[in-house]
């Protein structure tokens, strides 16, 4: 359809519709002109009904995939979406009642509408999307200057500070009692970066970084003081970021008397930098540092042959990110665990390399995210589920559209045929994926065994062994778990014990750190609570054989120990 077609559709679909907004051909000289004419927020309250009606009433006249498809639409789309993230109780609201803040999130819409398009093509499903723009303005309104020189830092601040740091960040090895989080005006946060890129502080410049790669510079609650003292330590290039982490001292001793918690008070920079550490504590220094230079960094954890183990991902350059620095490959760690700091989801290496190839200005990423944003302005809507398809047809390896497509599914009850074919398709377009494709085959496996289908079932079990078993040997031992603990749950015990002798049986070959953690010992502590003391005696007596391999003296071999020390003592 024509641009003129389209635009005369526009206006002859407005009869009927109330309000002063008049939706028609969206371009910068209309968003002026509506700005112009619209400039309180009472107006912008008041105005997007009518324009959320006639985008409807369009979309009826011209069905939603032609809707979607069309530049004008979309471009109000984008303008609703913005005005539905102003509070309707701004007069009491602690930041939009300010008039400086009321301009500023018009001058965003009005001056700099690439930058609030960027902004809402970034937000995922699950950030607080009223608190980032709050967040977003308020670096504007406090910066002006350097936020419209570092747009993708301002964004990519608002994303990750929308929602407290979970309990659990940065790492298990340490209570959260102990980790010093301060709550710093998030302009704050910008205005140091900013000053660093100024002072000449950093080794990329934050101009030519992608906001998603810029998230994982500004991801970290710790005070500014702290990133100025990891900012003055001396290295020459990203490329010395291995050479710092083996520079921070292993704490051996900790090791040996199983200390894994760390034991010096609060957890600061500069403590880790005297006394030194386990890995984990290596390797959130490095990260820091390479933060506070500028460079992208990500701490995984993950399990090995001598047990669990910290290693960082990193921007080696402009769009290159390398996943293994400190990654001991004689180790043979199948995946590595981290946070994804714009949703605190838990993130894979893996995943965070097929991601990371995305760029932002695919046209057919945006298209997808117009679709979804359309989605997300009319949850209730009959065509809410065809506008989430819209968006992963558009790009057919958009996350968050197939997960928001899949909570309906499970939301409205969808019968199993649907949700299968529904599984069956992310399977398809996540095949290059391994952990993506795993959860889609993992949800089939629930399906197939709810709808009795058990030929089918046990084909895609084997499927999923044969095709994980040596390099994501994690996701195979997950489902060999899976079946052993519906035994317990049941109270199955002798099917339990076959169950689980079976698999240790066939994943003996690759005994480590994920057979252990995930298998023998949530298994036998099961057995030692219900009184099945027999079955806890026969798997250690099995594990022992399966793990005498290992290292001696490893976080491993210590919990291998401790667990046979206790089926020991629950036996006398």
């Amino acid at each position: 359809m024509s641009r003129l077609l389209f635009a005369l559709l526009f206006f002859l679909t407005l009869a009927g519709l109330h309000g002063e907004t008049k939706v028609g051909i969206w371009s910068r000289k209309s968003n002026v002109e509506w700005w112009a004419t619209h400039s309180t927020p009472d107006a912008w309250i008041a105005e997007q009904q009518s324009i959320h009606d006639q985008l409807l009433t369009i979309q009826d006249r011209v069905t939603l995939k032609r809707a979607l498809a069309n530049k004008n639409f979309t471009g109000w789309i984008n303008h609703l979406k913005w005005l539905s993230l102003f509070p309707e109780n701004w007069h009491e609201h602690e930041f939009f009642k300010n008039l400086r803040a009321q301009r500023t999130f018009m001058a965003l819409a009005l001056q700099k509408p690439e930058v609030r398009d960027a902004f809402l093509n970034a937000l995922s499903p699950y950030d607080d999307h009223e608190k980032a723009a709050q967040i977003l303005c308020r670096i504007f309104m406090n910066r002006a200057t350097d936020a419209f020189q570092f747009p993708a830092l301002a964004i990519a601040i608002s994303l990750v500070f929308d929602q407290p740091f979970p309990d659990s960040w940065p790492h298990h090895f340490v209570e959260p009692s102990s980790v010093v989080r301060t709550v710093v005006d998030p302009s704050k946060r910008f205005a140091f970066f900013a000053k660093s890129q100024h002072d000449g502080a950093l080794f990329y410049d934050l101009k030519h970084l992608a906001i998603s790669d810029l998230k994982f510079v500004v991801d970290t609650p710790v005070p500014i003081e702290e990133l100025q003292y990891v900012q003055s330590v001396k290295i020459r290039s990203v490329k010395h970021l291995h050479s710092l982490f083996t520079t921070i001292k292993y704490d051996m001793p900790r090791l040996q008397r199983k200390g894994y918690l760390w034991p010096h008070g609060d957890y600061k920079l500069f403590t880790i930098g005297q006394k030194g550490g386990l890995c984990v504590d290596q390797a959130y220094f490095t990260s820091h540092t390479a933060k506070s230079k500028g460079v992208p960094s990500i701490v995984f954890l993950g399990q090995g042959n001598s047990g669990e183990h910290a290693w960082l991902g990193y921007l080696e350059g402009y769009g290159r990110w390398k996943f293994d620095l400190a990654k001991f490959r004689s180790e043979d760690y199948p995946v590595g665990q981290a946070f994804d700091p714009q949703t605190w989801r838990r993130l894979t290496d893996s995943e965070c390399a097929f991601l990371n190839r995305r760029s932002a200005a695919d046209p057919n990423l945006i298209k997808a995210r117009h679709a979804l944003a359309w989605a997300e302005l009319n949850p209730e809507a009959n065509f809410y589920l065809f506008a989430l398809q819209e968006a992963r047809k558009a790009a057919p390896q958009y996350l968050w559209a197939w997960e928001q497509e899949a909570a309906h599914l499970a939301e409205t009850d969808a019968d199993v045929k649907q949700r299968t074919r529904f599984w069956n398709d992310w399977i398809n377009s996540f095949q290059s994926q391994k952990d993506l494709r795993f959860r889609g085959e993992k949800r089939l496996l629930g399906l197939l065994e709810e709808a009795g289908e058990t030929s089918e079932y046990n084909r895609l079990l084997r499927k999923i062994i044969a095709t994980n078993k040596n390099q994501r040997f994690d996701l195979v031992v997950g489902v060999a778990a899976e079946k052993v603990f519906v035994h317990i749950e049941n109270k199955r015990w002798e099917q339990a014990n076959k169950t689980f002798r079976s698999a240790m049986q066939k994943l003996s070959t690759k005994a480590g750190g994920h057979l252990f953690y995930q298998l023998v010992q949530p298994y036998v502590q099961s057995c030692l609570e219900e009184g099945q003391t027999k079955f806890a005696q026969a798997a250690m007596d099995r594990a022992r054989r399966t793990f005498k391999d290992t290292q001696a003296g490893s976080i491993l071999d210590k919990d291998l120990k401790e667990l046979t020390a206790l089926v020991k003592a629950k036996g006398v």
